[in-house]
């Protein structure tokens, strides 16, 4: 196929919040999707040029599969956040145009060669994060009783797993004087003992720690019976001080959402590095970028993967396709709560029963935007 046209649309979603989502048009009008969302959104006007010279890369080429547009996109790849973005949003834009001409649904399309039977729902857990952020009418609660609100909240949905980050939101006094870590404890310590042995609590710390800080924390944390100590440090680096903290703790080392690549997320399980690494299909290389991942992983480690994935809907269908895909055995992220009415944000509505995703059976990713919802138009290019 080749492409004829793309699209930038921006989906305003909570206060600061949106989801950015490419659009590839083939010259056969097939569209194909994904979400380019970037948490530093002062990096979005050189993640659009990164988006238009990936575009004017591809420009006129008769496009067959993942692998051809991956050497084409990575030729003289820059590794910067912005420009894996933009490689990982449209390798996977373009996986969805590939299974569709294909006639496929992504699982099928994705493990077409693999003798594995696919699942058509994921188990999900739930990440209160996103509901905890400032909403349109500014910052929300952050007490130990507005995160057990939301653990109750996700428990009553069928989430059996929840993700939370105690450690953020703290005015500048608390991290200077370290008050933070205490009373991000306190809002883990309320939630294990109102919901001990109903959920299992995964922490993320976002890299507010050092070395000792991080020993102190998981000791605390494991003693709560929380086994999931996500980015204590900053992976892309801290490499060996997180070897030498994972030879530390009890609790399994979990991150590398930032990184891109087999060969990377091989090395941070192969070296010790960390023991569940957490590819996102918007940054990682695509879709079938995350598939070749989890297949690699399984030569070396079992259970060792896990998609991130606190991002839109767009973004959490292919990363179910993929989790599918793999039968992986470690359940998806998904944001709850962000917004009431997040189901409707594509076509045919996202479906989550009982705290898993039910994939759907259309061809490629299942989904794609609802266009009658308020967005933005920041980009339209015929090449």
């Amino acid at each position: 196929m080749k492409i004829e046209s793309y699209c930038i649309y921006s989906f305003p979603v909570r206060a600061k919040t949106d989801w950015l989502i490419l659009e590839l048009i083939s010259q056969d009008k097939t569209a194909g999707y994904s979400e380019i969302t970037m948490s530093n959104y002062e990096e979005r006007t050189t993640l659009i040029s990164y988006i238009k010279k990936c575009m004017s890369t591809l420009s006129g080429s008769e496009l067959k599969n993942d692998l051809q547009v991956k050497m084409i996109l990575e030729k003289g790849k820059e590794n910067t956040l912005a420009n894996n973005t933009s490689i990982s949003g449209v390798r996977s834009a373009c996986s969805d145009i590939f299974s569709k001409l294909q006639k496929l649904p992504m699982n099928i399309y994705l493990n077409k060669k693999m003798d594995i039977k696919n699942s058509d729902s994921i188990e999900l857990y739930a990440n209160i994060n996103r509901s905890l952020l400032p909403n349109d009418e500014g910052p929300v609660d952050r007490s130990p009783n507005s995160f057990l609100m939301m653990a109750k909240k996700a428990k009553e949905a069928g989430f059996k797993n929840l993700k939370c980050a105690p450690f953020d939101g703290f005015n500048k006094e608390a991290y200077e004087n370290k008050e933070f870590i205490n009373l991000g404890l306190e809002k883990v310590s309320l939630i294990s003992k109102e919901l001990k042995n109903e959920m299992e609590v995964l922490v993320d710390c976002h890299s507010k720690f050092n070395f000792q800080e991080s020993k102190f924390v998981e000791k605390k944390l494991n003693e709560l019976g929380v086994e999931w100590f996500e980015e204590p440090m900053n992976p892309l680096s801290n490499l060996e001080e997180l070897r030498a903290l994972k030879k530390e703790i009890n609790s399994n080392l979990v991150g590398g959402e930032e990184f891109y690549g087999v060969n990377n997320f091989n090395n941070l399980i192969k070296n010790n590095f960390l023991d569940i690494v957490m590819p996102d299909i918007k940054y990682c290389g695509g879709i079938e970028e995350a598939l070749s991942i989890g297949l690699s992983l399984e030569n070396i480690s079992k259970n060792s993967f896990s998609i991130h994935c606190p991002s839109g809907p767009i973004s959490l269908a292919g990363s179910a396709h993929v989790t599918s895909a793999l039968n992986s055995m470690l359940p998806l992220e998904h944001a709850v709560f962000e917004i009431e009415d997040r189901y409707d944000y594509t076509h045919p509505n996202e479906r989550i029963i009982g705290g898993k995703y039910i994939l759907s059976s259309d061809f490629g990713i299942g989904v794609k935007p609802n266009f009658s919802k308020r967005n933005t138009r920041l980009l339209k290019e015929i090449i």
